[in-house]
């Protein structure tokens, strides 16, 4: 019982002392290295070093610098998102990713982003035995760029089938044509003539008897003036022109009545001709008729 409790607590102080942080010198160390690999650009590596000796068990003016310097690199670390496709678009999530020559990811089904440093880089895609480059030139700061590669489909793969839809024949038929009326020309001839003639003749009339001179009247026919005044005579004129309009009016007014009639009852209707056209499926064949009689 006694040596089962001096082992645990044995076990106890252990613990503490596996997972105690870097030595003094290992901080001062890291944070050397953490300023060369920063004036080199190296992001991600400067970062990780500086991180190593922010932590409690380093020197305080150390550990300071460390964490400052840490959470400055944190602000400029650049990401990216790594995404192969094949020519459908589809994604290839069995895909090795090698940044700078460096195996980075051996698939991409995480859709995690990826760190990297600032500056140019080559991004190498491999896929079934096939490679694609990308190069891209990355800045500082810049989060979650999209660098993707596209493969075409591999030598001797069987394209997907197309579904052909089958005509309906019966869509395939030659529509009819609309019946189409036709009208007497001479009845049109009617219409528009004996519409002018009554307009004219109207108009005519209404202006000679505006020409009567006042002192006649038009229904009495006489005229209050001495033989042989000159308003006699310029009202018989008028009369007799307006009477002309008049007639001529009459006469318009038939023809145009007559026109109208004519047209209505002088259309025709042209039959239709049947439409034959042949059809062909891959489960039959025929004609398709189409018309009316």
């Amino acid at each position: 019982m006694t040596k089962t409790l001096v082992a645990f607590l044995i076990a106890i102080v252990a613990v503490p002392a596996a997972y105690a942080g870097p030595s003094k010198e290992e901080c001062i160390d890291a944070h050397g290295k953490g300023q060369d690999a920063k004036e080199q650009g190296k992001i991600s590596l400067a970062r990780k070093l500086f991180l190593t000796c922010a932590q409690t068990s380093c020197p305080g003016l150390v550990q300071g610098d460390c964490a400052r310097f840490a959470d400055e690199l944190s602000r400029m670390q650049p990401t990216i998102s790594l995404v192969a496709r094949d020519s459908n678009g589809a994604d290839l999530p069995d895909t090795t990713v090698y940044i700078d020559d460096v195996l980075t990811v051996t698939r991409l089904d995480d859709g995690k982003p990826h760190e990297i440093d600032p500056g140019k880089h080559t991004v190498k895609f491999s896929n079934g035995g096939r490679d694609r480059v990308v190069t891209v030139v990355i800045g500082a700061g810049e989060q979650g760029r999209t660098v993707a590669a596209s493969f075409d489909a591999p030598p001797g793969a069987t394209p997907k089938p197309v579904l052909q839809l089958q005509q309906d024949p019966v869509a395939a038929a030659p529509k009819p044509h609309a019946p189409k009326t036709t009208h007497p020309t001479g009845s049109k001839i009617l219409i528009y003539g004996g519409a002018a003639l009554a307009i004219g003749g109207t108009g005519l009339g209404i202006f000679e008897m505006t020409r009567v001179p006042s002192n006649c009247s038009v229904s009495t026919h006489e005229c209050a003036a001495p033989p042989g005044d000159p308003s006699i005579a310029n009202a018989r004129s008028a009369m007799q022109t307006a009477n002309i309009g008049w007639m001529v009016g009459a006469v318009g007014v038939a023809a145009l009545a007559g026109g109208i009639t004519w047209y209505i009852t002088g259309g025709k209707t042209e039959k239709e001709h049947l439409a034959v056209a042949p059809w062909a499926s891959p489960t039959g064949g025929g004609f398709a008729i189409g018309g009316s009689l």
